[in-house]
């Protein structure tokens, strides 16, 4: 029998905020694969740990996938053949994943390789960040028909909420534009970690800040 690969959002930093399943599905798990950076575990895999003690004893698939353009497209099809080897031995993989595996996320670049082997995939769905953020604000990310964009690092001039992603690096421009428009912005940055930081205007938040910032714009 074929084992199963399942890509489980881990949530935005805070471990409470696995789903049941999600936990469920880790500590069923025969092998834990997450992102890896020089043979050491990544964010994703420590917030699981703090939810599943017990992972600490399984076996590990640790997957390095470097940014730049050539080789992340290497790491991806490594990834696929490393999981798949697990997979034709009959073992489960858990493959995870910050916020959830279907927005913005490492997993959705290999999984229809894995697909293609004739490998079943199951997505357990994580709380992304910009839903825990707004929660932190105490903002609605969206009321009635007011519609919602996202985008990575990118300001946009948009009717509805705007939700930029990884914004850290280009908060000089994006904060320009934001006054250039009269909107509203607040700003949260290592959102459910130990060291979050909420910044609930656009005087208050400073010109940079770590990868793992986000932004919610309003007009």
């Amino acid at each position: 029998m074929k084992g199963i690969l399942y890509a489980v959002g881990v949530g935005p930093g805070d471990p409470e905020l696995l789903t049941l399943k999600a936990v469920r599905v880790i500590r069923e798990a025969n092998v834990i694969a997450c992102p890896s950076k020089d043979n050491t575990y990544g964010v994703a895999y420590n917030i699981a740990l703090r939810a599943c003690p017990e992972i600490a004893s399984k076996e590990k698939l640790l997957l390095d996938f470097p940014m730049k353009a050539g080789d992340i497209t290497i790491a991806h099809k490594e990834a696929s053949e490393r999981i798949t080897k697990f997979l034709e031995k009959g073992k489960s993989v858990a493959f995870l994943t910050l916020g959830d595996p279907e927005v913005y996320s490492t997993f959705s670049y290999f999984s229809d390789m894995v697909c293609e082997k004739g490998f079943e995939i199951e997505v357990i769905s994580g709380i992304t960040s910009f839903c825990a953020a707004a929660a932190g604000f105490n903002i609605p990310v969206s009321i009635g028909s007011e519609a919602v964009l996202i985008t990575a690092g990118e300001y946009r001039d948009f009717d509805g909420t705007l939700i930029i992603m990884k914004a850290g690096k280009k908060l000089v421009q994006i904060k320009e534009k934001i006054r250039e428009h009269g909107k509203k912005a607040w700003l949260v940055e290592n959102c459910g970690m130990p060291d979050e930081k909420f910044y609930y205007d656009i005087d208050s938040i400073p010109d940079t800040t770590g990868y793992f910032s986000l932004m919610i714009v309003k007009g």
